[in-house]
């Protein structure tokens, strides 16, 4: 077969063009957000049972990070269901937004803290500033550049 052969072995192969394992048996985005919704509660009813065996088994830290987790899971679950009730889309993307808001609505603006003096500067804080003048090579240079440029 040589290297054409491999070559469309694994474009036929490759997951990116084969369909999704998973598809959503519902057809509205608010049927979809519910099985998602069902997904995070089983997933933190079996948090909240490998807690209670952990407790069970005296590990104590373990049975909490379980239940934080399991907390964690319902809380996401209960976004969905609300996202799906209100018909928002997506509660990530809503939440997103929210905090953008949030931050623009405390956001202050940038004053500098430098402000010029009313009077005029003393002529030798004028001085110090100015440029040194140029030595004789950069003058030579400006003065053929002067004629090189139109």
């Amino acid at each position: 077969m040589g290297v054409f052969g491999q070559e469309e072995w694994m474009t036929h192969n490759n997951p990116r063009n084969q369909p999704p394992a998973y598809a959503f048996q519902g057809h509205s985005p608010a049927e979809e957000l519910l099985e998602i919704a069902r997904i995070y509660h089983k997933e933190a009813q079996q948090l909240l049972e490998r807690a209670q065996e952990a407790l069970a088994a005296d590990r104590q830290e373990e049975a909490k990070l379980l239940t934080h987790l399991a907390i964690a899971q319902r809380e996401r679950a209960d976004e969905y269901e609300k996202a799906a009730r209100e018909g928002n889309g997506d509660p990530i993307v809503a939440e997103i937004l929210h905090h953008q808001q949030s931050h623009r609505k405390d956001q202050t603006s940038y004053t500098p803290t430098y402000s010029a003096p009313e009077e005029e500067l003393p002529q030798s804080w004028i001085d110090e500033m100015k440029p040194p003048p140029l030595g004789p090579i950069a003058r030579a240079l400006a003065w053929i550049g002067s004629w090189i440029a139109p």
